[in-house]
């Protein structure tokens, strides 16, 4: 840990002007050691909060001046920068000032402070406000949805339009031409700010599914929000052969694009550039939580072998803590390609893609024969080769020696069921199957 480094404002106004200066300059580096503090050409280092405490409560605010100067400090500071001095800043001149937090707050309310002037609300303070909650919203983790919306209403109850201009443009730092393209088939608007794609077709073809996809993977590309909405209307409305998956818009989508087999490299395309891992779609609540790209991936994973990989890595990027809608995916998995020597590896994955993935009768009755019994201690045997890199990353040399064969518990209940049921199993298991059961179970 790098401890040579200043944090202290009072006394260092002199030095952290310089910071200033050389920020502006592009002359500024960050110190690769932790906590990552900025350093001058001539070697100097300053703590990056210190540096952006000091330079918001410099006098006169000017929102644009302070947008600029935390953009390049942002890109300059990518593990440095922490978004909640920005909020602290925010709570201090905006939200103490004029809010009452005694009051009870309702969906869409902010309750102002009795007596509040808002024409004395610096107008400065609400724009910078605004561009507080645009970063949260396109560089803040996926919670942080429900404080970009607290930041507008803030912004909106202190009798600003601000709010609803964005609405309507975003934030018009993306280009025009990828943020809306209309064609006799189709029209998609997209809205950084809101973090929403917005997607209706006129007329059903393979050509307006092109430009969709074409239109979501190149907005992917640029400054847009990892976790965002996407809104989909058509008259058409296929579903995936998954029992059970909701039916919302993002599903049709991919559902209706997947039938074109000349649009799966798109599909795949997109499904690569979404794939984040504690990223979310918005509209998708509670046992609903799908990481985006989880309905192409879906989609191409019951299309075809070649995409089996694509299903592997999207098994080991989900949160497992949190998402369980793949659980619904596996058995529809396993019903389209039964278990092979390339399809349990993909088992596996998605068996390992939750905390405790639910037992299907289908998953015993897959593995109920030699031959897949002995795929199956195979796998046993080596299964460490079969547990993802990333699992592995972080285990002590105690967990390398322990955590196999905890997670193989989950894959033996995930086939048969708790393990009160396996005695009887083994026991009325065919003979030329028992010496499997047996070694598989006990």
């Amino acid at each position: 840990m790098n401890k040579n480094y200043s944090v202290t404002i009072e006394g260092n106004e002199a030095l952290l002007e310089r910071f200033i200066t050389a920020i502006a300059a592009d002359t500024v580096k960050e110190s690769a050691e932790y906590p990552h503090p900025l350093e001058l050409p001539t070697g100097e280092l300053f703590l990056v909060d210190s540096i952006v405490r000091y330079f918001l409560n410099k006098k006169p605010f000017i929102a644009e001046n302070a947008i600029q100067f935390c953009d390049k400090i942002r890109k300059k500071s990518l593990e440095g920068f922490q978004y909640y001095t920005l909020e602290t800043w925010v709570k201090e001149n905006v939200e103490k000032l004029y809010f009452d937090k005694v009051a009870i707050r309702s969906a869409g309310d902010e309750p102002l402070k009795p007596g509040t002037d808002l024409l004395a609300v610096n107008p400065e303070h609400l724009s910078f406000v605004c561009y507080v909650a645009i970063c949260l919203m396109k560089y803040g983790a996926s919670f942080e949805i429900v404080t970009v919306n607290r930041y507008f209403r803030m912004v909106k109850a202190l009798g600003s339009n601000e709010v609803e201009e964005l609405k309507k443009y975003g934030s018009k730092k993306l280009p025009a031409q990828l943020t809306n393209y209309k064609d006799e088939n189709v029209s998609c608007v997209a809205n950084d700010v809101f973090a929403t794609i917005k997607i209706k077709v006129n007329n059903e073809c393979e050509t307006a599914y092109q430009a969709i996809f074409q239109f979501i993977n190149e907005l992917l590309k640029v400054d847009f929000p990892k976790s965002y909405t996407i809104e989909f209307s058509a008259k058409t409305k296929n579903v995936l052969p998954v029992k059970g998956l909701i039916k919302t818009g993002v599903h049709h989508l991919f559902a209706n694009g997947a039938q074109y087999p000349n649009l799966h490299p798109l599909i795949e395309e997109y499904a690569l550039l979404a794939m984040k891992k504690w990223e979310w779609y918005h509209n998708l609540q509670d046992e609903n939580c799908a990481m985006p790209s989880t309905f192409a991936v879906f989609a191409l994973g019951l299309e075809n072998e070649k995409y089996f990989e694509l299903v592997k890595k999207y098994m080991q990027e989900v949160d497992e803590g949190h998402q369980s809608i793949q659980e619904k995916f596996t058995p529809a998995f396993v019903e389209k390609f039964g278990i092979t020597k390339a399809s349990l590896p993909v088992f596996i994955s998605c068996i390992l893609s939750m905390q405790e993935h639910k037992p299907f009768k289908l998953f015993a009755e897959a593995f109920h024969n030699v031959q897949n019994l002995q795929l199956l201690l195979d796998c046993k045997r080596n299964f460490p080769d079969f547990i993802s890199k990333s699992s592995k990353e972080d285990w002590s040399e105690e967990d390398a020696r322990e955590m196999p064969a905890y997670l193989w518990t989950y894959i033996i209940y995930s086939i048969w069921g708790p393990d009160n049921k396996y005695p009887a199993l083994i026991k009325k298991s065919p003979p030329e199957m028992k010496a499997f059961y047996a070694e598989l179970l006990q």
